[in-house]
């Protein structure tokens, strides 16, 4: 049984007491399409393009700042930016699917390949998935515990080409469950929904959830009917599980002040109504592991004509850029930008919402990994020199208030692209690590490359750490 409803158990109560008062969390932040390089990176004043380069963030003004970071400025000192990175997977699925005639579209290999790391499960005639257990879902196996949810997956459909888009996949070829109502995901984490009515005889299942609202109520009824009918041993054991009740009934009233405030509002937009619940569902300990796959507007949303889309400007957007022979458009290039501000807004409201969390001397931000990661390194297909931000997680190791550019000096395993940089793959053993699991490995360990070389995959960014 998952959510706070699940803590009427009394054994449950002891264990989460024994558990640690400032746990590890992550926050896997997915953001559709990709962004223009010009808008996100930055100049590293005496790096050398042919080693590892870094720039320190914490004394720069917002202005000097790219524009896609702009909205961060205030959590410089909690970012670590990666330059150089590559999607070297999803190049290997791409150069085995264009091979042997399987489903070779960016937006489909992107999807499947950005959190598993892995090898695409492709199927004949259909588009190709997810091949594997993604990031997320391993570490919710091993984040699970009683009254606790291994992890919660929220956010929207993404379409491109009729193919909806996970990104989060329990097994091969399964995509975990996706809550898009942040009122039906509230009621979710708390234990109190209920499947709209089918017309149906309800079962005994649906009766008792129909009830869980009012829980506490009907458990102090049960108590008064039961107690006369128990033994003196029995009634104390009543009474030792009465106060717990009591005890979780006083946690839930307490206010706004206290740290676990399981209230929901539903002001704003959707998406700040659903990183409020990331907070809650931390704060309250219900799960420590969120992906978000955030919406793609509509233009007006970000103030361009109705009549365009986004995935059309993705397109336009880099000059001589495109795979699919659409023509640059600097309209869709300052779109696409301007998108980019716009995720980088609704990413920083979920840093207000974890920095405003005291946990001992910090907040919750300090201990919370949140990876910010795009299906795509730019909106016109590519997959080498990648879009990743880090934030929070200064108490797990991670050294932050960087930007890390990394050399690109490996061969790629599509013939005639251009060089890489380290996997992502890296990137996400470094996010296991910074979570305290041992792994020097996830997904995938090694690709060939276009020459008939080995491309490693294993091992975190050590840059990352000190």
């Amino acid at each position: 049984m998952g959510g706070l409803a699940s803590l009427l158990s009394g054994s449950s109560r002891v264990l989460r007491a024994a558990e640690p008062i400032m746990p590890t969390r992550v926050v896997f932040f997915v953001t559709a399409h990709g962004h223009t390089p010009n808008s996100w990176k930055m100049s590293v004043p005496g790096g050398s393009p042919a080693a590892v380069a870094e720039r320190a963030l914490t004394p720069l003004t917002v202005d000097e700042m790219s524009t896609v970071l702009q909205p961060l400025h205030p959590f410089r000192d909690r970012l670590l930016v990666l330059e150089g990175l590559a999607n070297t997977v999803n190049l290997a699925n791409l150069a085995e699917a264009t091979a042997t005639g399987g489903d070779n579209n960016n937006h489909s290999l992107a999807v499947a390949g950005l959190l598993t790391a892995n090898r695409v499960r492709q199927t004949p005639g259909s588009p190709c998935t997810g091949g594997a257990r993604s990031i997320d879902q391993e570490l919710a196996t091993r984040l699970t515990a009683p009254g606790r949810f291994g992890s919660r997956v929220y956010g929207y459909d993404y379409t491109p080409n009729l193919t909806v888009a996970p990104f989060s996949f329990l097994g091969p070829a399964q995509a975990a469950p996706k809550v898009a109502s942040p009122t039906v995901a509230y009621q979710d984490l708390l234990g109190v929904y209920v499947p709209p009515p089918t017309g149906e005889t309800p079962t005994r299942a649906q009766v008792i959830n129909s009830l869980r609202p009012s829980v506490l109520d009907t458990v102090g009824r049960e108590y008064e009917f039961l107690s006369p009918r128990l033994d003196r041993a029995g009634r104390e054991r009543l009474d030792s599980h009465r106060a717990l009740i009591r005890d979780l009934e006083n946690s839930l009233g307490a206010g706004p002040s206290a740290v676990c405030d399981p209230s929901f509002d539903a002001s704003g937009h959707e998406v700040e109504q659903f990183m409020r619940l990331v907070r809650m569902a931390f704060a309250c300990d219900l799960t420590r592991v969120v992906t978000f796959v955030a919406p793609v507007p509509q233009t007006t949303e970000i103030g361009y004509p109705a009549d365009a889309t986004v995935h059309r400007y993705e397109h336009q957007s880099i000059a001589g850029g495109s795979t699919c022979g659409a023509m640059y458009d600097p309209t869709a290039e300052q779109a696409i930008v301007d998108l980019g501000v716009w995720y980088a807004g609704h990413f920083a409201y979920l840093l207000e919402q974890l920095d405003a969390v005291i946990e001992g001397s910090g907040t919750m931000l300090d201990n919370t990994i949140v990876v910010w990661l795009t299906e795509l390194a730019t909106g016109t297909h590519h997959h080498d020199d990648t879009f990743a931000v880090i934030a929070g997680g200064g108490n797990t190791g991670l050294r932050t208030g960087r930007y890390v550019r990394y050399p690109q000096m490996i061969v790629n395993p599509m013939a005639g692209f251009p060089l890489l940089g380290p996997s992502t793959n890296q990137l996400l053993v470094s996010v296991l690590r910074a979570m305290g699991q041992p792994d020097n490995s996830f997904g995938l360990t090694s690709v060939a490359d276009a020459v008939g070389g080995s491309i490693s995959l294993t091992g975190p960014l050590d840059e990352l750490f000190g």
